[in-house]
């Protein structure tokens, strides 16, 4: 710091009234016109007059950030953080999205349960925050599942009865690693414990999606009978699409690509997410109305309020040509949903 000032006073760099502002205005333009380079060039002129400047600091981290950078800018924002400059909240807000990017969820995790534990977080972050710790609380123990499942394959010989009573009886992460089982096992004895668990209205709708993809896997010409939520089908999963290959899931991943993807990568991410667990929990009904634009209106509306963005309601509407109220009632739904299934999602929906 010390040698930016001596070099500014060395090289007889003068300072013209205004020009650090004019630069900084500079530099938000180019980053509405989608010139990131232009932006990031802008605000390291201005930090060579006002090294410290809280608009310039943080400039630099949207123009790293538009640039694909996000090693970079997570330096920046944890610099920011540890010096006092700029506002604290809106500087800690970027620094746990690009945390979550780049997938540092433990430090995601250690962070905002120190920072909420103070009691002192504003209430238009303490939302988000809790959103975002819950998120990577998942994500982080969903790994660990996931590994501990890898790390038990000689169990995949499990005896047939001993599979169905842990289908039958056990816990829904019984159920789930008994799945994983089945979905290994080589025979065709295989089949009448998945359909019956299809079959079971009781049990677990997102577990009851991926023994349905088993079975499609598993190429069962079997027809198959399932009733969620008073929505009653019967099937051949043979001749079904995958979830993630449906045309109703298609479409909604092009709308939110279409609106987001250039727009806020990590915004594109979390709606994505919530949009994969929803329509698997639901498959292989497609929730109503039948309309793929809506449905990525209530994700893009969940996941813009999940990491505390300032785009309202009545935006997101009118971009997918919707109405609010619809939006909101559909999104209690969906939070509704997610909290009522099995949260090993993340696993068979990616």
């Amino acid at each position: 710091m010390d040698g930016k000032k001596t070099n500014k006073k060395d090289t007889n760099l003068i300072l013209y009234p205004g020009l650090v502002k004019r630069l900084i205005e500079k530099g938000m333009d180019a980053l509405k016109a989608k010139d990131a380079t232009s932006a990031y060039e802008h605000f390291l002129t201005a930090e060579q007059y006002e090294p410290d400047h809280p608009q310039v600091r943080f400039g630099k981290v949207l123009s790293l950030v538009e640039l694909g950078r996000l090693k970079e800018a997570v330096t920046h924002t944890s610099a920011l953080l540890n010096e006092g400059i700029g506002d604290y909240y809106d500087n800690l807000q970027v620094h746990i999205s690009l945390l979550v990017q780049l997938g540092h969820y433990q430090e995601v995790v250690d962070m905002l349960e120190a920072v909420l534990s103070e009691n002192t977080v504003p209430a238009q972050f303490a939302e988000s925050f809790y959103q975002l710790l819950h998120f990577s609380r998942q994500m982080i123990d969903d790994s660990v599942l996931l590994a501990n499942i890898e790390e038990e394959v000689p169990e995949l010989s499990s005896p047939l009865t001993e599979l169905k009573s842990k289908l039958d009886e056990g816990s829904v992460k019984a159920q789930w690693k008994a799945l994983q089982h089945l979905k290994e096992r080589q025979f065709d004895d295989a089949i009448e414990p998945l359909i019956m668990y299809i079959e079971d209205a009781s049990k677990d709708w997102l577990l009851r999606s991926f023994a349905l993809e088993i079975l499609h896997m598993k190429q069962c010409e079997h027809s198959v009978h399932i009733e969620k939520a008073h929505r009653t089908i019967s099937i051949i999963p043979n001749e079904l699409e995958t979830v993630n290959n449906q045309p109703f899931a298609i479409k909604v991943r092009a709308e939110l690509e279409k609106n987001l993807e250039h727009e806020d990568p990590l915004l594109a991410e979390m709606a994505e997410q919530i949009g994969n667990l929803h329509l698997f929990a639901w498959y292989p009904f497609t929730p109503e109305p039948d309309n793929t634009s809506f449905w990525a209106g209530v994700y893009h509306f969940l996941a813009s309020e999940r990491l505390g963005l300032d785009k309202s309601i009545e935006e997101i509407a009118d971009l997918y040509e919707t109405d609010e109220h619809s939006i909101k009632e559909k999104a209690i739904d969906v939070t509704q949903l997610e909290e009522s299934v099995f949260d090993a999602y993340t696993h068979f929906t990616q």
